[in-house]
């Protein structure tokens, strides 16, 4: 299912696609300082469909690809094909990049010291970069970029591409960048919406700046009426209506945590499809109310952060009857949109609270590191009296398909392993989750009540080794851990959870070691009964549930962009006392 960006109802594959680059990407225009450390390379930009490559000028032409041009037009990325061709309203950028971070300065900047001219080449959302001189990839094509607020837009040569532009030029700093991703969000939009509700969005926000002053930040969000009105009565439709409403929130959620840290600002909400003369807005409080009082992380009432009124209750923008104006107030701490960590309660584990982690953080425990035990247990019959609790989470295995590798990846994507490491990680002892192994209800004759039991039930894996390098690839790829100063460790250097097997078959048969929690027999290739036991160590810092990291922002309004704040400046600010907002 593709989505528009702009109101989030459902594209239809004739629809137009429009295609964005993530706000991890840095812009320099001409008034800029080049960033420190960052040097200067020309790279020229190749597409093939919605595919991207960087390439260092001069560099082979990847298979299948062909040359764009890049522009800019405040923080919007546009890429045509043809140069020459400028998107509406853009101008020529040049890119600069440093380990993966890039940005963009106007044509006519000071290339920054240190840099190699590169040509960019793009296949599909893969970037390339070579240096002048060298060959073009097979199978790319030259790109031109063209820059615009936050989104990337791909105008491939030959077709029709806004005017007002220039060319741009794109530079790199890593010499073996060749191989590297860029990694990119596509953006996809309604014909309507990039003809009609995105211009009469960018119409109020002039209106409404206008009318109270050019320097408050103001954003803005378009939300279709039939994602907060009761639409969708077939569990398919309940299904998509919250994966669409999920999108709309979490878009909600960066923008109110970017003001939130960016000394306040507005929120232009535009519902589209709104009939004339519908005033009603309890819709949206249903929807967004208790997700934006999740972002009040510094104590105060959600009547002195939040302000609600109707854009047509200011006189200059009486004709904009379908938007609300929805004012943040400045936090005096730093305000998080998702932690992605948790902690644990003796029956589940849950989001921590912002004052719980800032405390967690504050107090920069010192733990054993030492990996969670069970007592007593040397085979599966061993777990039969074994109950959860704030270390021991039991998860059932009832029906398993696939390979080895392919329960791996169920366990973790479907029964959140990464999120049990997480809040395991915060105790003392650490945790244990064990798959294969179910809580039964059970009536208790002659009692007149219900109660649980333990069922084994067991794992059949053909190679054990294939099964556990999966789960500790992909666990290891998932999880960032971080020292108390936001300092990254590396999971391989420190690791933080093993995964370990309890037999199934008679322990005379197969014994299970208790010292090591290993067995003896591994028996790869045969058929194996076991409980899949991930013990984990308690950590002397914080691990999330997502490489991400927490997610929290900051809008700049000179450059109109809003920016991850990254780890370590988050820690500072998470752990900083209180100040009053200025």
């Amino acid at each position: 299912m593709i989505l528009c960006d702009y109101c989030g109802d459902e594209i239809h594959p004739d629809s137009q696609r429009v295609y964005h680059k993530d706000v991890d990407v840095r812009y320099v225009t001409l008034q800029d300082c080049i960033p420190e450390d960052f040097e200067c390379v020309n790279v020229t930009v190749f597409g093939e469909g919605d595919n991207i490559k960087y390439l260092k000028n001069g560099s082979l032409l990847p298979e299948g690809f062909q040359r764009v041009s890049v522009s800019v037009r405040d923080r919007d990325v546009k890429y045509a094909r043809k140069q020459g061709q400028l998107p509406e309203g853009f101008e020529q950028v040049s890119v600069y990049t440093r380990n993966g971070e890039v940005k963009y300065a106007r044509k006519g900047d000071i290339s920054p010291t240190g840099f190699d001219h590169v040509s960019v080449y793009a296949k599909n959302e893969e970037i390339k970069y070579e240096k002048e001189g060298q060959h073009i990839p097979v199978g790319y094509e030259h790109v031109t970029v063209y820059v615009k607020t936050e989104d990337i837009l791909y105008t491939r040569q030959g077709k029709r591409v806004p005017t007002g532009s220039e060319p741009a030029d794109v530079y790199v700093k890593d010499k073996d960048i060749t191989q590297v991703k860029c990694l990119q969000v596509k953006k996809e939009f309604h014909t309507e919406c990039l003809e009609k509700h995105i211009p009469r969005r960018d119409e109020a926000v002039r209106k409404f700046l206008n009318n109270v002053s050019p320097k408050c930040n103001v954003l803005s969000t378009g939300v279709h009426v039939k994602y907060l009105f009761g639409v969708g009565i077939e569990e398919q439709d309940k299904s998509k209506k919250k994966e669409k409403r999920d999108c709309k929130a979490a878009e909600l959620l960066r923008k109110v945590s970017a003001l939130r840290n960016s000394k306040s600002g507005y929120i232009l909400v535009h519902f589209v499809g709104l009939a004339p003369g519908d005033s009603f807005t309890g819709a949206f409080d249903e929807f967004a109310d208790p997700k934006l009082h999740d972002l009040i992380q510094d104590g105060k009432q959600f009547c002195d952060v939040y302000r609600k009124e109707t854009l047509k209750s200011h006189y200059a923008c009486k004709d904009f009857g379908d938007f609300l104006v929805l004012y943040v107030g400045a936090a005096s701490t730093v305000t998080t949109s998702r932690f992605n960590t948790k902690t644990t309660f003796d029956d589940c584990i849950i989001d921590i609270p912002a004052e719980t982690l800032r405390t967690f953080v504050r107090e920069r425990k010192t733990f054993k590191e030492t990996f969670h035990r069970i007592p007593g247990v040397t085979h599966a019959d061993d777990l039969l009296n074994v109950r959860e609790n704030r270390s021991l989470q039991l998860k059932s295995n009832f029906e398993q398909k696939g390979g080895d590798q392919a329960l791996a990846e169920y366990i973790i994507k479907n029964l959140k392993l990464a999120e049990y490491i997480s809040a395991f990680t915060k105790t003392e002892c650490g945790g244990s989750y064990l798959y294969g192994v179910h809580e039964e209800n059970c009536f208790l004759e002659g009692y007149g009540y219900e109660t649980k039991v333990i069922r084994i039930q067991p794992v059949v894996l053909r190679d054990r080794t294939a099964f556990k390098d999966t789960l500790e690839d992909n666990i290891g790829n998932t999880v960032l851990v971080c020292d108390y100063d936001g300092n990254e460790v590396s999971v391989k250097d420190e690791i933080i959870f093993q995964v370990h097997f309890i037999p199934c078959t008679p322990a005379e048969e197969e014994v299970y070691l208790r010292e090591n929690c290993e067995s003896v027999n591994h028996r790869h290739g045969d058929v194996d009964a076991v409980v899949v036991h991930v013990s984990v160590r308690p950590v002397s810092g914080i691990v999330f549930y997502d490489k991400q990291g927490p997610l929290a922002y900051r809008y700049d309004k000179q450059f109109k962009l809003i920016t991850r704040i990254n780890i370590k400046d988050w820690v500072r600010a998470l752990t900083r006392r209180r100040e009053t907002p200025e």
